[in-house]
């Protein structure tokens, strides 16, 4: 039996993408650990993972209002404080007994390296979104959108990671420990939607959304119209007038809509509802996408994918989340959807949109073909045989 930790950011869409590893894996026989916050205890636990909680250090905070502090450096220190919870976690848990593998999702990577290095175990890195190489790099696009600096950049900054670095034993430049790229790295997403993705070696493995397991609840339609899903995502979502645009725009029309705002809108605020339309803090866009027609999103990439999965259709609205621009010129690149800028966004463009797209046979065959590149990608059994095969072979090169 193999013994794995699994370290990811504090968000959904940090943690849902492994799920479906973490049942394969455990499904096999072997045992993960997922150190993760309180609130994804329970979606761990019934994937098969043990499960060790850490007090985060961002998950309570509002993205926008971090980024809009005036203080360019703020982003960057929550994110090294963030690793630094994990990390410590991490050592108190495990520090007398390691697993065998550490897999690490994007976020958290400064951990997951760091404790690769401390127990000499082997590392698998995990991307929900798309990969960095020489070529292509999203983290790149992220610092340019944001208007931020990249962490590097700064002294302070330089100087907390240094000190990090050399409290762990590692000797390293800074480049090099955050610009390299790890031996092995499982992509969540078909090579076919990565751009450049013919530029990435055989370190990387692009196994697809690896959603085959996914246990996300139900959702049912009251009845047979067509469905519309509509979603700002979890972070850059407390627009509520934004929504009532959205109900103005299919109120009384034959569409259903379904709608999650998130926790930062109160659903009450959109009311009185048409009876076309409801509204949810929080509902599963992957049991509401089995049975829509379109799927309206700001672009995040797990919308996406669950999106692609079902064969959905798009129409991306990446108003004010600035880390989901790349995925919404990605989609309108491949004629997967439409793309709604903000200067255009109204009610009258918006249902117009969804009802060109919902008529579109060649958009449609398009998205059909990236459902089958997801299929054959090999999702969660294709990640796990890869997580085995790095282990047997770190194995085999301590051998004498």
């Amino acid at each position: 039996m193999m013994t794995a930790l699994l370290l990811t950011g504090p968000h959904a869409g940090n943690v849902h993408p492994t799920l479906s590893l973490v049942g394969e894996l455990t499904g096999r026989g072997h045992r993960v650990t997922h150190l993760t916050t309180a609130e994804f205890a329970e979606s761990a636990a019934a994937f098969g993972a043990s499960v060790l909680t850490y007090e985060s250090a961002v998950a309570g905070l509002d993205p926008a209002e971090v980024f809009a502090s005036g203080d360019p450096t703020l982003p960057h220190m929550l994110y090294l404080k963030e690793n630094l919870q994990v990390l410590e976690a991490a050592e108190a848990a495990f520090d007398g007994s390691p697993p065998d593998v550490i897999l690490y999702e994007d976020a958290p990577f400064i951990a997951g390296r760091l404790l690769a290095h401390r127990w000499n175990r082997p590392a698998v890195r995990l991307s929900a979104g798309f990969a960095t190489n020489q070529e292509y790099s999203y983290y790149q696009e992220m610092v340019d959108a944001s208007g931020i600096p990249g962490p590097l950049t700064f002294e302070g900054f330089r100087e907390a990671l240094a000190e990090l670095l050399q409290a762990r034993g590692l000797d390293t430049s800074l480049e090099e420990f955050w610009y390299g790229i790890a031996d092995r790295n499982l992509v969540f997403i078909p090579k076919a939607f990565q751009f450049a993705g013919e530029t990435f070696d055989d370190r990387f493995l692009f196994v697809g959304p690896a959603l085959e397991g996914h246990r996300a609840g139900r959702w049912t339609p009251r009845d047979d119209r067509p469905v519309v899903l509509i979603s700002l995502g979890t972070s850059f979502n407390d627009q509520p007038e934004w929504f009532r645009t959205c109900i103005r725009a299919f109120a009384d029309t034959p569409w259903r809509v379904v709608m999650t705002v998130g926790t930062r809108v109160d659903p009450a605020e959109l009311e009185p509802l048409p009876d076309n339309v409801e509204v949810h803090g929080y509902l599963s866009h992957f049991a509401v996408l089995e049975h829509a027609r379109i799927c309206v999103t700001h672009g995040g990439m797990g919308t996406v994918m669950q999106s692609l999965h079902w064969g959905r259709p798009m129409v991306t609205v990446p108003h004010y989340a600035f880390e989901v621009e790349p995925m919404a010129r990605r989609i309108q690149e491949l004629g997967l959807g439409r793309h709604i800028t903000s200067e255009q966004f109204d009610a009258t463009t918006l249902y117009n949109t969804v009802e060109e797209l919902a008529n579109d046979a060649d958009t449609l065959a398009r998205v059909q073909e990236m459902q089958r590149q997801i299929q054959s990608a090999g999702g969660a059994a294709r990640a796990a045989d890869a997580v085995l095969a790095r282990l047997d072979s770190a194995m085999s090169n301590q051998r004498p």
